[in-house]
């Protein structure tokens, strides 16, 4: 049996962490060492493989200090060829990545948030890195606007059981946008009020699934009429495709202040 379990890290950071019976685990984007080595003495397992989704330090800063102190050779995958001195298993679209507990996972180019930035997908499982959050999406940095939209569709299309590990805790300030965009959507006045209440317990809100998101998530939604006349409302002009209703809502989610929801 395999099993997805967060690792909090850094402020917000989640290193998903794949487990199989045996005690071998895989784990996603460590961009800090001491929390892994924290999980894997606690629960006596070995690290058999790292993924990263792309090359920002809070997702890649923990694999050279980890594997020096494990000493021991570990695969690393990703976008690229290199970590630090770590050399990487560079990955690229269609790949299949065959983990040493019998799962399989398809890397999916989905550039926008980085140029590099992939994600990992199988048995309905997938590991979006920052292009996907619940309830939002990953800010533009070094692609194209189209580049980041096509990429959320492209998730978003997924199977709608598909559980989804996002890398960050940023659901409550997701939401609070969402609610602010459409404020009659009963989803996500339900799902706030449930994550409200994890996060005062100390618990993560992921995973989310793709089904859940194509209800909540503007930027899955922008060809549903409230969350278009809620940005055309914003921007002060029509927006006729759903690329212009998707580039307004997340340039306004970039100064988007949720000061209820900031801190959980």
């Amino acid at each position: 049996m395999i099993t997805v379990t967060a690792i909090p890290a850094l402020q917000d950071n989640y290193i998903w962490a794949i487990a199989q019976e045996t005690g071998g685990i895989v784990v996603v984007d460590p961009g800090a060492a001491e929390p892994v080595i924290r999980y894997l003495v606690a629960t006596h397992c070995h690290l058999e493989a790292i993924l990263l989704t792309h090359h920002h330090p809070d997702h890649t800063g923990g694999v050279e200090p980890l594997l020096g102190y494990l000493n021991a050779p570990v695969s690393v995958y990703g976008p690229f060829d290199r970590v630090g001195r770590i050399s990487v298993v560079r990955v690229h679209e269609g790949d299949q990545i065959a983990l040493p507990m019998g799962l399989t996972l398809s890397v999916l180019a989905i550039p926008g948030h980085t140029a590099d930035h992939v994600a990992y997908e199988g048995d309905r499982i997938l590991f979006p890195g920052d292009t996907l959050f619940s309830a939002g999406c990953g800010r533009l940095f070094e692609g194209r606007m189209e580049e980041l939209y096509d990429s959320v569709q492209r998730l978003g299309r997924l199977d709608p059981e598909t559980r989804a590990y996002p890398a960050h805790e940023y659901t409550l300030a997701n939401l609070a946008f969402a609610a602010t965009l459409e404020p009659d959507n009963r989803l996500i006045a339900q799902y706030r009020g449930q994550a409200r209440k994890q996060r005062m317990q100390n618990r993560a809100t992921l995973p989310t699934t793709i089904g859940l998101e194509r209800n909540i998530n503007p930027f899955l939604r922008t060809e549903i009429e409230s969350v278009r006349t809620s940005a055309e409302r914003h921007a002060g002009r029509a927006l006729r495709q759903s690329i212009e209703t998707f580039r307004e809502i997340r340039l306004w989610k970039d100064h988007f202040i949720a000061r209820e929801d900031a801190v959980p």
